[in-house]
């Protein structure tokens, strides 16, 4: 007869292995397939996406040349004035597994161009649009008050000859309405590099606002009831650096499953190790088989999540597929080894390892810190219960207890007669 409580044996050691490689290879495979199926069918929509709803919108000023007769040098004006206002409201859509940061743009402003010659100039106008691949709504443009008769093109803009007396002011305005993806952008005249007497209020329909690499930052910052009003102004501002903000990105279901199915393994090594440690402490035997079913149960999770956030919503499928994994595992082993297993704490184990591991990836940037004091707790949980405990005990070979010798024959009587 074999004792086998509380021991483990080299062989088991190798079959456990054994089972999490084959369990990692299938997260593996299955993360494969969700960041192939996320990538292909995001990378074949995205077109689709900014044919609706545009591209990424960049502003640029407009271009005030004066026309100098019998010379090939234009000069170019520097406005007077620029007062711009933006409204970005989000208006996210979702194609497949990814949810794209769209937006509606709500663009108006007025430029100022005074003559300080002394004789009347003509200048040209050229506006150019910010993208030539969406459409514009309540589209005008203006100078003085008097709309501007001119071919209106997208791809080429608006161009308009007008005069400018000495010393006189004029004002053109531009006012639209227009959809974008991702960011927006105010550039400056890039002959230029200078604006007078900047005022740009951006007002946002969200709080997370973050900016272009190279663009300047705002002066002023408000909170507002649905957003952030963002205010950039100067006197005279000689840059070239472009004024801009990022449409905040939601979370995508796609790329977000297919992290949390890459960091599997991780959970569940963590899991393996407490219930090796159960085995020890309590004396209970685990069969290789045992933590075959647990790990199985794990990958329920990441199936059902995977295959979930394609119907449902990403929280309530992470829910979902959290309660039937914890409840298939704590389940098993409960019953497998016959109420002999403390159930309650691999429930506990199952949350902090599978659940609040996987969920911290839906917290930007704590992820890592999450597995670090998990890590160290566990640890500390460890060596302290397994203080004193004789580990040449534990791992020592099986012993073979002899079986019971048979009982020595009765002796014969010599002779029934003496």
């Amino acid at each position: 007869m074999h004792n086998t409580r509380g021991a483990m044996s080299v062989k088991r050691i190798i079959a456990v292995a054994v089972i999490y490689a084959i369990a990692g290879a299938g997260w593996w495979l299955l993360g494969t397939a969700t960041a192939i199926r996320s990538d292909t069918v995001g990378g074949r929509l995205a077109p689709r996406v900014a044919a609706l709803w545009g591209e990424p919108l960049r502003q640029e000023a407009p271009v005030f040349t004066v026309q100098n007769p019998g010379r090939r040098h234009q000069d170019r004006m520097v406005p007077e004035e620029n007062h711009i206002r933006v409204m970005i409201q989000p208006d996210y859509r979702r194609k497949g597994l990814n949810w794209y940061p769209t937006y509606t743009c709500d663009f108006s402003a007025a430029f100022t161009v005074q003559s300080g010659a002394p004789v009347t100039q003509k200048v040209r106008l050229h506006f150019t649009f910010p993208s030539a691949k969406v459409t514009y709504d309540q589209f005008s443009i203006t100078l003085d008050g008097s709309p501007i008769n001119a071919a209106v093109d997208p791809a080429t803009g608006v161009d308009h000859l007008f005069e400018l007396a000495p010393g006189q002011r004029r004002v053109l305005r531009v006012a639209y309405l227009t959809r974008g993806l991702g960011q927006w952008r105010y550039v400056p005249d890039p002959a230029l590099g200078r604006m007078r007497h900047l005022t740009l209020v951006a007002e946002t329909g969200f709080r997370a606002v973050d900016y272009p690499d190279g663009a300047l930052s705002p002066m002023q910052t408000e909170p507002t009831n649905q957003g952030m009003r963002l205010t950039w102004k100067a006197e005279d501002l000689i840059t070239r650096s472009s004024i801009g903000l990022i449409v905040p990105e939601k979370l995508n279901p796609g790329p977000l499953t297919t992290r949390i199915t890459f960091f599997a393994p991780v959970c569940l090594i963590f899991f393996f190790v407490l219930i090796g440690a159960i085995n020890v402490l309590y004396g209970v035997d685990i069969h290789p088989m045992h933590y075959l079913f647990v790990a199985a149960g794990f990958f329920a999770f990441h199936l059902l999540l995977v295959y979930l956030v394609g119907v449902l919503n990403i929280h309530l499928s992470f829910l979902i597929a959290a309660a039937v994994s914890v409840a298939l595992v704590t389940a098993y082993l409960a019953g497998a080894l016959r109420g002999r297993f403390p159930w309650k704490m691999a429930a506990a184990g199952q949350l902090a390892y599978l659940v609040l591991f996987s969920y911290s990836f839906f917290l930007k940037g704590v992820t890592g810190l999450t597995v670090a004091v998990g890590s160290v707790a566990t640890l500390a949980i460890l060596m302290k219960v397994t203080l004193h405990t004789d580990w040449s005990a534990v791992f020592a070979a099986r012993t073979m207890v002899p079986p019971p010798l048979p009982s020595a024959p009765a002796a014969a009587d010599a002779d029934s007669g003496t």
